[in-house]
């Protein structure tokens, strides 16, 4: 059976977690100009001239790993009310866990009641450019607004006043019109 092409992470940097000291590993990381370019476009920015962390792994117990960190990054979005570029400075940190696959024999069908469940491993390793990817997601401002841009709800303009009746405009004429008849 053939599997299809992984799909290609725009900042990937995969980390082997079979090799992890007890005291953990720590890595710094920045995407380049490319990089942020795509992820930019995965984002839906305007650009992203900065993205960098400092990543912390470490072993939790037999099967899970502990990746904290800091991510930092500028990023320029388009105001939804202006449509000009609103820039931004982000300074955010993270805490998941991730857990390797279980042997099916011990898998039951009930979930964790708790919220937060481990991200699986993969094939041993754990892609801390998509981590760092996957929590600027979460944390850049979903409906941008450049300074002193204002959203003025319009009433009926001219648009407006220049469309036809509904069809229910016209039968509600016509049964006042009938009704005073």
């Amino acid at each position: 059976m053939t599997h299809p092409d992984p799909v290609e992470l725009e900042f990937s940097f995969p980390v082997d977690v079979d090799g992890l000291p007890v005291s953990g590993r720590t890595y710094s990381i920045a995407a380049g100009p490319d990089e942020s370019e795509k992820v930019a476009a995965r984002l839906g920015l305007i650009s992203l001239p900065l993205l960098k962390a400092e990543i912390n792994l470490v072993p939790s117990g037999r099967d899970m790993v502990r990746v904290t960190g800091t991510v930092e990054a500028d990023v320029v979005q388009q105001c939804v009310v202006s449509l000009a570029p609103v820039e931004a400075h982000l300074h955010e940190t993270f805490d998941r866990m991730f857990q390797r696959a279980l042997d099916p024999r011990h898998q039951t069908d009930d979930l964790p009641l708790d919220d937060d469940i481990p991200d699986l491993i993969e094939g041993g390793k754990i892609d801390i450019g998509e981590v760092v990817v996957e929590h600027l997601a979460l944390v850049i401002d979903p409906y941008p607004r450049a300074p002193g841009a204002i959203f003025e709800a319009g009433g009926a303009g001219e648009e407006a006043k220049n469309q036809p009746d509904s069809p229910f405009a016209v039968l509600a004429k016509l049964k006042s019109s009938t009704k005073n008849n």
